[in-house]
């Protein structure tokens, strides 16, 4: 099961970009993983739980997955199609020569993080937190 090692990066990451931003918790963490990768969703949700629920800054957060579909443009005839079972052949012209257009990611988008508790003052310091309660990157 690679769903374990996968849940763990994504918090090893997800815990690292939330201490840079003096975070106190992490609220949510939004996933992008290509159909190529052959993550098992419900075990990546349920690896993430559990990783996160031995992390005080984590314990709570919820996982957002979006699978991007495998598609692939045929070198011969141009063609885009839908790869399945990562057999590249093009459906229209059957040759074996194509091109990866999507399916292969595997990133993090974004998350969503509570740093008020790390503020002092007013409203003021916490609307300086809000704006950059969210941050997108790449793993």
């Amino acid at each position: 099961m690679h769903e374990l090692s996968i849940a763990d990066a994504i918090a090893g990451v997800v815990t690292e970009q939330a201490t840079l931003y003096q975070a106190t918790c992490v609220k949510s963490v939004h996933v992008r993983i290509g159909e190529a990768n052959a993550v098992d969703t419900d075990a990546l949700l349920f690896c993430f739980e559990v990783v996160a629920s031995a992390q005080p800054m984590l314990s709570g957060a919820q996982l957002a997955i979006d699978i991007v579909p495998h598609r692939a443009r045929c070198r011969h005839c141009g063609k885009e199609f839908h790869v399945v079972q990562c057999i590249m052949q093009c459906p229209a012209c059957e040759s074996w020569e194509a091109d990866v257009l999507s399916g292969t990611e595997f990133m993090i988008q974004d998350m969503e993080i509570d740093c008020s508790d790390t503020q002092e003052g007013g409203d003021g310091e916490h609307a300086q937190c809000a704006d950059r309660t969210e941050h997108s990157g790449s793993q």
